[in-house]
């Protein structure tokens, strides 16, 4: 399945990429009304008899009864000298609870317990941006009032105010209103001074508060200013940093960082003012589906930790659209599927431990409410029914056995080239990832062990040996931003043979061809060939995750103990690299926050740049059993595996065209990847850049 960005985008770099952006002029209602941001009043009885419909609302719905706790006493204002971490949790804690209050003040089950929540809902907004707030410098790095939590606490006094609204008396209604909207102001005047550079997330989350605030206080004379700010600073986020077809590229962590405020502002645009955001984010939440593992998990690319893809949060505002993802299924079914397939035990028990869920923001965003708004009980799960294995024009590809089947005999590789952003990128062209028999083996290392300033961020984490890459000089490639994602020279889709190649250059130095073809539904074979302009010493790193690494002559394994990640496995690899040497290090990897190691990987070293890599990739649930290997130098270009499991593939592959016989097979091909049966009936073959192919003697192409 080939999904298409936009075909071409305008000059400049922020504003050249393939992204999408809401359109320009705000729209304001035609007058204020409360509620609007998620409901209305007529929605309110529905909405009630929702909030025990199945197990997953009841789970939620005690949740936020346990935010709004009336026996919990308010804390008096921090001062600004006090500890950062004390300061941010504070205006956290005081805006989700105040719209906890409100919701409990319209749905809570008897009127004396409305009453109250509705007395503390108003007390909390009474105390709206009490404390030091307008004294902090959220310029500060490290800011206990930085941006990207003023977005949150914005969106949740905004639905705060919105649910009591109709009940404050003139007077009091008149004094929120005046916080809230200072608060808006400020954001608008400083939004761009807080994210003078790039519009990365740091200019998006407030903005997103921002218009949620001008759509609830739109009669305010300043609410189009502020909310044309909000739609002029996101759109130039979701220009740059999403592609066309969806892909976010500050990384995973960072996706579900910012849908904590994109989600909440696309309702409320849509709910106030009727202007209808979702099909714009459409192909955001089809990523999302179309990059998940067989867990449901999006991977932990750039600096990201692996996330889940809490997709049932939109699912309803696709009910009727159609997608590429299912042949006649709505989006809204695929995207209830892929939450409620996705393995969320890992982050539960994450939570368990910290009492941090898997959205980056804890302390700011009140998850359980919004869970409990959006949730449709009654909408169906379909899986989807297109080809598993996803192109996508962003340059992230996914090779897979099937979108349902995990645990024994499953595959999921990512093949990531996409166009390098400037903020939290990572020295990762052309890597991979990959997860089989249920278990993540080639790894990405993650963000860090914790924190965007730990220093092994810097050191270790976003460099080019944290990822299953190439380094040409000690030089990564594609280190500089671009909006230009890596070429594909060739893509094959065949039963039993599929594979791509993509290219990417060392600067000047040198250039990198990558192909991975994933043969028979079973193993993978990745092919590396370095064009190099000056001489230069070539890095391979190749990373097997969190188990222990044997060697066996060629033969190298990874071997996995069932853990949270996944069951007990082995992965099997063997390097064909003339000249090169091989040699296992260590080094760092996180898939969760604060659950980091040191685990086993190698790299393989070497200055001959004229003769192709290869690297093959053997996952199994068990021991290996009737599968032989060998690695052939075949001339002075080439270099070639010979794989017998029952069935005979040889793949070869040179630094350019030249004639070659080996195996029975004749050709003068780049690459060339014949597999054939016992009887020798050739099951799949692919050549790049040939005049001819000939097998035992028999012409095969042209």
């Amino acid at each position: 399945m080939i999904l298409s960005a936009r075909d071409q985008a305008p000059a400049g770099l922020y504003d050249s990429y393939t992204g999408f952006a809401l359109a320009a002029e705000p729209v304001l209602p035609a007058a204020e009304i409360h509620p609007s941001l998620w409901f209305r009043s007529a929605d309110l009885p529905a909405l009630r008899t929702r909030l025990t419909v199945d197990d997953f609302a009841r789970a939620r719905w005690a949740a936020v009864q346990r935010l709004a706790d009336l026996h919990q006493p308010l804390p008096p204002a921090p001062a600004a000298k006090d500890k950062t971490d004390a300061i941010h949790r504070y205006y956290g804690a005081m805006s989700i609870a105040a719209r906890a209050h409100a919701l409990l003040a319209l749905l809570a089950a008897d009127e004396s317990s409305r009453s109250a929540h509705r007395q503390r809902a108003e007390e909390l907004l009474l105390r709206a941006y009490d404390g030091p707030i307008f004294e902090l410098d959220s310029n500060e790095k490290g800011s206990a009032v930085d941006e990207i939590y003023r977005g949150s606490w914005l969106q949740n006094y905004a639905h705060a105010y919105d649910c009591i609204q109709p009940t404050l008396i003139p007077g009091v209604d008149r004094q929120i209103r005046e916080r809230l909207a200072r608060e808006a102001q400020c954001v608008y005047e400083k939004l761009y001074s807080w994210a003078p550079d790039s519009p990365h997330n740091h200019l998006s989350k407030p903005a997103w508060g921002l218009g949620s605030l001008a759509l609830t206080l739109s009669d305010d004379p300043r609410a189009k200013a502020w909310l044309g700010r909000a739609i002029e600073a996101t759109n130039k986020n979701t220009r740059y940093f999403f592609s066309g077809d969806g892909i976010y590229r500050e990384g995973s962590h960072y996706l579900i960082f910012s849908l904590t405020n994109f989600v909440p502002f696309l309702y409320h645009y849509r709910n106030v003012s009727g202007v209808d955001g979702f099909p714009a984010f459409q192909p955001v939440f089809e990523m999302m589906v179309a990059t998940r593992n067989s867990r449901g998990w999006l991977p932990n690319i750039e600096d990201a930790y692996i996330r889940p893809t809490p997709t049932q949060l939109v699912a309803a505002a696709y009910r009727r659209q159609t997608t590429p993802l299912h042949s006649s299924a709505p989006l809204a079914e695929i995207l209830q599927w892929s939450f409620r397939q996705a393995d969320l035990a890992p982050f539960e028990q994450e939570r368990g431990g910290s009492g941090l869920n898997y959205t980056g923001a804890s302390w700011d965003y009140p998850l359980e409410i919004d869970e409990l708004l959006t949730h449709d009980a009654a909408l169906p799960a379909t899986a989807p029914d297109a080809d598993p294995n996803v192109f996508l024009a962003g340059g992230q590809t996914v090779l897979r056995t099937s979108w349902t089947r995990t645990g024994a005999g499953q595959r999921y590789l990512l093949f990531h080239g996409v166009a390098v952003a400037d903020n939290h990128n990572h020295d990762d062209q052309l890597s991979f990832i990959l997860e089989a028999e249920g278990q993540l083996m080639c790894s990405d290392s993650g963000y860090s062990r914790g924190t965007y300033t730990g220093e092994e961020r810097t050191a270790w984490y976003n460099k080019a040996p944290a990822h299953n890459t190439l380094s040409f000089a000690g030089q990564a490639a594609d280190k500089d931003p671009t909006n230009a994602t890596p070429s594909v020279s060739f893509r094959v889709e065949q039963p039993g043979l599929v594979g791509e190649e993509k290219s990417v250059s060392f600067g000047t130095k040198a250039g990198w061809r990558r192909a991975i073809f994933w043969v028979a539904g079973d193993f993978y074979v990745v092919i590396d060939r370095v064009d190099a302009r000056q001489p230069g010493e070539v890095k391979a790193y190749l990373h097997g995750g969190r188990g222990t690494l044997t060697t066996d002559g060629p033969r190298h394994t990874w071997t996995y103990a069932a853990d949270r990640y996944g069951p007990a496995a082995q992965l099997h690899a063997w390097i064909a690299a003339p000249e090169a040497v091989v040699t296992a290090k260590q080094g760092e990897l996180t898939y969760i926050k604060g659950d980091y190691a040191a685990f086993p990987y190698l790299e393989t070293a070497g200055d001959n740049c004229c003769n192709a890599w290869l690297t093959l990739l053997k996952p199994t649930a068990g021991e290996l059993r009737d599968f032989t290997v060998r690695s052939l130098k075949a001339a002075s270009q080439h270099t070639a595996f010979v794989i017998r499991s029952g069935q005979e593939t040889t793949v070869v592959a040179a630094g350019g065209r030249a004639a070659i016989a080996l195996e029975g097979i004749e050709t003068d091909a780049e690459i060339v990847v014949v597999r054939r049966d016992a009887t020798g009936k050739i099951l799949n073959h692919y050549v790049s850049n040939a005049t001819y192919l000939r097998v035992a003697g028999q012409t095969i192409a042209p």
